[in-house]
């Protein structure tokens, strides 16, 4: 018998080892109960079309501030800089959804942005203490005839380099999701391909109290930046833009989440880019 054949393989489980056994230990329930109250504060309910939440003045006010900068009325003096080109790449709403994104090209992708490195555990994006309560959820709307992965949500395992599945709808379920995914133009989707960033509120505020929900937000932020670099280098006409005209609870409970404690803050469309961009 071989060496090779000598190795134990490990054991393929659906169950995670990483088991956070002391995190209800140090956590505050009432503090947990305000940081929830709080961030239902900001979600949104959308069961129909008709409701427009911009009245005349809200309409007038973003024709004439989108796209300027926040400056002082008031400067002491000016200094031009020195001028140079800027490349920067802006969001992208056309996507070919037709197209499937190549296995390895979505791997090196997610591996760049969500990944650690080898010596210090670090990821690309930056996390208050090491901690890294934000989740991407990646999501496949569409199973094309070679994919590798079905449609479903996934969870990313930086250690393990792989994608766990924790959600697959029935045709009623998909539906479903795909209403309350984009319930402004009734469930159109922009692309096959999806992050929803999803926060765990208990991990989050565990050592940073009221403030590690502020440094989680900050957090997603970043990753969703790390994401659209990652995109950019692999250099093959990808692109994405966030989004967060969903409805909130009924989202998360689609993609098997606990809207309570782990919702989803931002949606992050991908793919290869259409025509129009």
């Amino acid at each position: 018998m071989s060496k090779t054949e000598n190795k134990i393989k490990p054991e393929i489980t659906n169950k995670t080892e990483y088991w956070d056994i002391n995190l209800s230990k140090i956590t505050d329930a009432n503090l947990i109960d305000e940081v929830i109250k709080f961030h239902q504060g900001t979600t949104i309910i959308k069961r129909d079309n008709n409701s427009n939440p911009y009245n005349i003045d809200i309409i007038k006010w973003l024709s004439n501030t989108e796209h300027t900068d926040v400056l002082p009325n008031l400067y002491i003096s000016e200094h031009p800089l020195i001028p140079f080109d800027c490349n920067n790449q802006g969001s992208i709403r056309e996507f070919n959804i037709n197209e499937e994104l190549n296995f390895t090209t979505l791997s090196r992708i997610i591996k760049n942005t969500f990944g650690r490195t080898n010596e210090k555990k670090s990821k690309r994006h930056p996390s208050a203490g090491g901690l890294y309560p934000v989740i991407p959820v990646i999501c496949i709307l569409n199973t094309f005839t070679e994919a590798i992965l079905t449609r479903g949500a996934y969870v990313y395992d930086s250690y393990s380099h792989s994608l766990k599945k924790i959600k697959e709808w029935t045709d009623n379920e998909y539906y479903e999701f795909v209403n309350v995914l984009n319930p402004w133009e009734k469930g159109a989707l922009f692309s096959n391909y999806l992050i929803a960033y999803a926060i765990d509120i208990k991990r989050a505020v565990a050592k940073y109290k009221k403030r590690g929900y502020r440094q989680a937000l900050i957090e997603l932020g970043t990753m969703d930046q790390a994401f659209k670099e990652s995109l950019i280098e692999e250099n093959q006409n990808l692109g994405e833009f966030s989004y967060s005209a969903f409805d909130d609870n009924a989202l998360t409970y689609h993609l098997g989440l606990n809207p309570r404690t782990c919702p989803v803050a931002l949606i992050q469309w991908f793919g290869k880019r259409g025509v129009k961009s």
